[in-house]
C-alpha cells in the first residue's frame, strides 16, 4: 500500500483555457496530405511557430518515429528551432489530443490531477476494440509526461473537445452529445451528477445540439453546392460544443451565428440556424454562480467550402473504410453511400481557436477566388477575437487540410494549465 497522502479532490477545479498555461501537446499526423492540393503538414508548422514563444510545447507521435524526423524536418525547412521543442510518442491514431488528452485539474497549492474518462471512438465503435483501448489510455501516457499521478477515475464516455469550463465551475456541454451519443443509458439528471462529482462542479449548462456538420460521418448526405444533397462530411467528432460555443473568460461566451438571410440562401445554414439559435435561448437564460447574466457574443460561422476528393486519395480510403468497421450498408439515414470520387465539407469553423499565453490562434478560408463575403466573414471573426482577447495577439491561419481531418486547431492542440504555484 502507498504512503502517499490522499488528494482532497474538493479543492480541485478546472481552469479556464483563458488561464495561464503550463505547455501544450500537439499530435502530428500520420498523414501529409488527405487529398490533392491539401497540406496537413504545414498547417501544423504554422500552428507550431505561432505558438512557440508562448508555451512549452510537446510534439507527439501516434505510429512511429519516422512521423517525428518528418516533423522535424518540416519544421527545420521554416527555420524552428526544434531544440525548443519536446518529441514523444503515445501511442494513437488521431491528430486530435483535445479530446484524448490529459483533462487536468489544479488546486490553489499547486497540485495537479488527472480525470481519466472512458472513450468509445466518439461513440462511433465499441469501446473493446484495442486500437480504442490504445485511445482510452492516451490521457494517462500524457500524464505521466507531466508527472502528474493522482487521478479521478469516471467511466463516462467523452472527450475534451465537447467540455468548455470558465475556471470558476461553470462547464457548458452538448446534450444530445454527452447524453444520447455516448452515454446511453443514463439519463442527463445522472451524466450531471456525474461532471458534478469529477469536476467539482457547480452548474452544467446543456445545450441541445451541435451544428449539423460535426454530426456522425455516416448520418447521411449533407446539402452540397447549389443545395443539392450530394455532399458527406469528411470526418467529424460527432458533436462537440469548441466547433459553435466557447468561453472566452469567466463571464463571456461567444457563440457562432447564422443570419436570416443565410439561412434563406442555404439548407445547410438554415440547420444550423436553428441549432444555434437554440443554444442563445438556453445561454441568455443562464447565470453565472453569481446570479448575474453571461455576457454572450456572436461570431460568424464560416460559408461552406467543398472538396472533390478522388478514389486513390487517403481521406476518401479512411473514410471507406471506417464504413466497413461499423458494418454498414447503408447510411444511417438509409441512403446508399456514395460511389466514385465525392464531395466533402470540412469541419469548418470560427470558433475552434486555441487561447494560449499572450496569444489566440484561430482560422480563416478566404483566398483567392473564393467569394468576397468569405474574406468578409474572416474579417469579421478576426474583429470579434480581437475584442474579446485584448490582451492578446490574434493570428488567424488557413487550417482547411486539418479541417478535412474532422477538426480544427483547438482540436489539434490540448492544453496543460499551469500549477498555481509556478
Amino acid at each position: 500500500m502507498s504512503n502517499k497522502p490522499m488528494v482532497d479532490t474538493l479543492r480541485f477545479r478546472v481552469p479556464g483555457e483563458f488561464e495561464w498555461q503550463d505547455s501544450v501537446m500537439l499530435c502530428w499526423s500520420d498523414v501529409e496530405s488527405p487529398c490533392e492540393g491539401y497540406d496537413v503538414d504545414a498547417v501544423s508548422v504554422e500552428i507550431v511557430k505561432a505558438m512557440l514563444d508562448h508555451v512549452d510545447l510537446v510534439i507527439v507521435n501516434t505510429s512511429n518515429e519516422q512521423v517525428t524526423q518528418r516533423a522535424k524536418e518540416k519544421l527545420e525547412q521554416q527555420h524552428v528551432d526544434t531544440s525548443r521543442i519536446q518529441f514523444s510518442n503515445i501511442d494513437g491514431f488521431i491528430v486530435f489530443p483535445r479530446d484524448f488528452g490529459a483533462e487536468i485539474m489544479i488546486d490553489d497549492t499547486g497540485c495537479r490531477k488527472l480525470v481519466d474518462f472512458d472513450f468509445d471512438m466518439y461513440g462511433m465503435l465499441n469501446k473493446d476494440i484495442r486500437f480504442v483501448r490504445l485511445m482510452e489510455a492516451f490521457d494517462r501516457e500524457h500524464a505521466k509526461l507531466l508527472g502528474i499521478e493522482d487521478t479521478v477515475f469516471t467511466r463516462l464516455f467523452g472527450e475534451g473537445g465537447d467540455r468548455e469550463f470558465n475556471g470558476q465551475g461553470v462547464m457548458m456541454t452538448i446534450e444530445a452529445t454527452e447524453v444520447n451519443d455516448r452515454n446511453q443509458g443514463m439519463t442527463r439528471e445522472e451524466v450531471e451528477a456525474e461532471f458534478k462529482r469529477i469536476f467539482n462542479l457547480k452548474q452544467v449548462i446543456w445545450l441541445p445540439r451541435a451544428t449539423f456538420d460535426d454530426e456522425h460521418i455516416m448520418s447521411g448526405p449533407v446539402p452540397g453546392p447549389d443545395n443539392a444533397a450530394l455532399a458527406y462530411r469528411s470526418a467529424s467528432a460527432n458533436g462537440h460544443i469548441d466547433e459553435m460555443c466557447r468561453f472566452v473568460d469567466e463571464r463571456t461566451i461567444v457563440l457562432a451565428e447564422v443570419t436570416a438571410e443565410e439561412a434563406a440562401e442555404h439548407k445547410l445554414a438554415a440547420i444550423n440556424k436553428e441549432r444555434l439559435d437554440q443554444a442563445y435561448d438556453v445561454l441568455k437564460n443562464c447565470l453565472h454562480t453569481d446570479g448575474e447574466p453571461f455576457r454572450i457574443v456572436r461570431i460568424p460561422m464560416p460559408d461552406p467550402i467543398y472538396v472533390q476528393v478522388k478514389q486513390e486519395e487517403a481521406l476518401y480510403q479512411t473514410w471507406h473504410s471506417f464504413k466497413e468497421m461499423l458494418g454498414l450498408t447503408s447510411m444511417f439515414d438509409g441512403s446508399p453511400f456514395p460511389t466514385g470520387e465525392m464531395t466533402m465539407l470540412p469541419a469548418l469553423s470560427y470558433c475552434n481557436f486555441l487561447i494560449l499565453n499572450g496569444i489566440v490562434i484561430g482560422q480563416k478560408y478566404w483566398k483567392e477566388g473564393l467569394p468576397q463575403r468569405m474574406k468578409e466573414k474572416d474579417e469579421e471573426a478576426e474583429r470579434v477575437l480581437k475584442s474579446l482577447f485584448q490582451d492578446r495577439e490574434v493570428v488567424l491561419l488557413d487550417t482547411i487540410a486539418l479541417n478535412l481531418l474532422g477538426g480544427g486547431v483547438h482540436c489539434h492542440t490540448r492544453n496543460v494549465p499551469a500549477a498555481c504555484n509556478d
